[in-house]
């Protein structure tokens, strides 16, 4: 329905910036008449999903209720969120799954060592596929032809100094990642920050995301956690279908 897809082009507009959006922001982010916005706003503040101080509109806390529907009927979040806390205890790091989304990566299960599982940060949270151990890990499962479609319609932006972005250079992390079967990083996301990620995949072989885990520049390298990553990859993958 055309009405539905309007509406959640607006939910999701907010996520683009993270600040009380106008009515204008939000036609112009949207590409939708005000009058349009107008309306999919009035459902949205009815049904408690948005609020509005009289100019500007943001979404509620209401609005996780629809990520819940999502990571509660979803059997790869409920099956890896424990195996991610398993991990991030082993290991005293963040560790996280993310699904292929377009050109991003995105978190749908994720813990921190020491930190409750229902308060876990970052689910939901995008970055560029391309520039991520994760990311670099589902890509590097990919045949040459899907690769290379994938990375005709890329438009890289650097997110720090040390991140690729040429096709040459982002070709060839990805190579390496399908060379070595993992995908790494270091500082090409955050200063600081270095990453490891396995592809994760389902009983018939089929790709579906990557076990990630991420360390600072100042502690050992991420690789010494690649036998445990792989190990758990591997033990997931008989009861993904």
């Amino acid at each position: 329905m055309e009405a539905l897809a309007r509406g959640l082009s607006v939910v999701q507009a907010f996520g683009s910036e993270r600040r009380p959006l106008s009515l204008s922001d939000l036609a112009r982010t949207t590409g939708l008449p005000k009058a349009s916005v107008r309306r999919m706003l009035h459902t949205l503040i009815t049904l408690k999903l948005a609020e509005s101080d009289g100019r500007n509109f943001h979404l509620t806390p209401r609005v996780l209720d629809l990520a819940g529907c999502y990571l509660g009927s979803n059997r790869v979040s409920t099956v890896v969120q424990p195996v991610c806390e398993r991990i991030a205890a082993a290991t005293g790091r963040s560790c996280f799954v993310a699904t292929l989304q377009g050109h991003d990566m995105v978190v749908i299960a994720h813990a921190l060592p020491n930190y409750p599982m229902d308060l876990a940060p970052s689910i939901g949270l995008r970055h560029p596929a391309f520039c991520t151990a994760a990311g670099r890990a589902i890509l590097s499962t990919f045949d040459d032809a899907a690769l290379d479609a994938w990375l005709a319609d890329l438009k890289p932006v650097a997110l720090t100094k040390f991140t690729p972005t040429s096709p040459r250079e982002i070709h060839k992390t990805i190579l390496e990642a399908r060379e070595r079967g993992y995908g790494s990083t270091d500082q090409e996301v955050k200063i600081g920050d270095r990453a490891l990620a396995v592809p994760l995949k389902r009983q018939d072989g089929r790709t579906i995301g990557a076990l990630n885990v991420t360390n600072s520049v100042e502690d050992s390298p991420p690789t010494r956690h690649l036998a445990l990553l792989k190990s758990e990859a591997a033990a997931l993958q008989s009861q993904l279908f």
